[in-house]
């Protein structure tokens, strides 16, 4: 005979009680989102790569049958690929950059290409009503300072190495986590969360569809133009083709204007310049391989189609993102924007239009 006496029968909970239930759950959430708030970046950063990875992880662990080691090599390799992505784009934009404005402060103080277009557009304001403009010395100025900010950000991102790396171990837990219990989460958060299960899907599909189009669509079809923009550099012989190549990649997130910010003043400058042939390639190369390509054959092959997010609410989700997340808002805005815009549709289609 057993010591331990059986439990009694629990009884149904009160409306009271469950009231109480609810709201400490609400209590525990508030209380993790706190904890969390530091390494959010880290947590929807991690959280977006999984969503992007997903069909990859589902086939990799059927053919090892083994899950665990599969999420392991995909958030451990994501993360070494980051992390080098990282580095290069630091290097050519900052360290790299800030040589670039030193040369060019030093070319148009001297001799030499920049000096005679300049000479040449000082001419030309000299006939305008307000008379001539200075560029010579505004530009030196412009430059001089550019590449003084530049080398302060060396110093500014070598002190933020600790929170660039406590993010990144977050992203790769993060990947790891979701990659193995996306579909316990989805069946919890139906569960728990108080909407209509299908509503709770609607969302959670929106989330996890938006998350793959910011990693695949934008993050790689920045990349290819990127590429298809240094090769096009190359031939026309523009200068520093590989940074001119990097900030192209970085452009290509802005919506509506993207790649033309870079390639646009280019192809102009090579013909300013005295090279003709090598600016109309520019601008055609641009035009129809980088724009053209990039957005009407890559794109629609990582995603399969373009977004619904009107272009205005972009542009907010962009900026906006910005001010409050920092660099990283370039992504988390975006996904913010789509899922609540997906709520709000949602809301719409099924109370208002009732």
């Amino acid at each position: 005979m057993s010591l331990i006496p059986d439990p009694p029968r629990s009884s149904p909970s009160s409306p009271s009680q469950r009231r109480a239930l609810g709201f400490f759950a609400l209590l525990a959430m508030a209380a993790l989102v706190a904890l969390a708030a530091p390494v959010s970046s880290g947590l929807f950063l991690g959280t977006l790569l999984a969503f992007s990875l997903l069909g990859t992880y589902e086939r990799l662990s059927a053919r090892s049958k083994r899950p665990v080691v599969a999420a392991v090599v995909l958030a451990s390799g994501s993360g070494l690929a980051m992390l080098g992505g990282l580095f290069g784009l630091l290097y050519f934009v900052v360290i790299r950059g800030a040589v670039v404005a030193q040369q060019l402060a030093a070319g148009f103080s001297l001799t030499g290409t920049p000096h005679t277009l300049v000479q040449h557009l000082e001419q030309l304001t000299s006939r305008l009503p307000f008379g001539p403009i200075d560029l010579t010395a505004r530009l030196n100025t412009l430059l001089t300072e550019a590449a003084s900010r530049l080398t302060h950000w060396i110093g500014a991102i070598a002190g933020a190495t600790l929170g660039g790396g406590l993010t990144l171990f977050f992203t790769v837990m993060t990947t790891f986590f979701v990659l193995r219990h996306w579909t316990e989460i989805q069946e919890r958060s139906e569960r728990m969360l108080p909407l209509h299960p299908k509503h709770t899907r609607v969302v959670m599909w929106e989330f996890q569809k938006v998350g793959k189009e910011v990693f695949i669509g934008t993050m790689l079809t920045g990349l290819a133009q990127g590429v298809l923009a240094g090769i096009g550099y190359s031939i026309a012989g523009a200068p520093e083709p590989v940074l001119l190549a990097t900030i192209t990649a970085i452009c290509s997130l802005v919506p509506a204007v993207g790649t033309l910010l870079v390639w646009v003043p280019v192809g102009i400058g090579l013909f300013a310049t005295g090279h003709p042939g090598a600016g109309i390639f520019e601008l055609l190369w641009g035009g129809f391989v980088v724009v053209g390509l990039s957005d009407y054959v890559i794109r629609p092959t990582l995603v399969g189609g373009h977004g619904h997010v009107p272009t205005l609410l972009t542009f907010i989700s962009l900026f906006g993102g910005v001010e409050v997340f920092g660099l990283l808002g370039l992504i988390i805005g975006p996904v913010i924007a789509s899922v609540a815009l997906a709520l709000l549709r949602t809301y719409d289609r099924e109370i208002c239009a009732m």
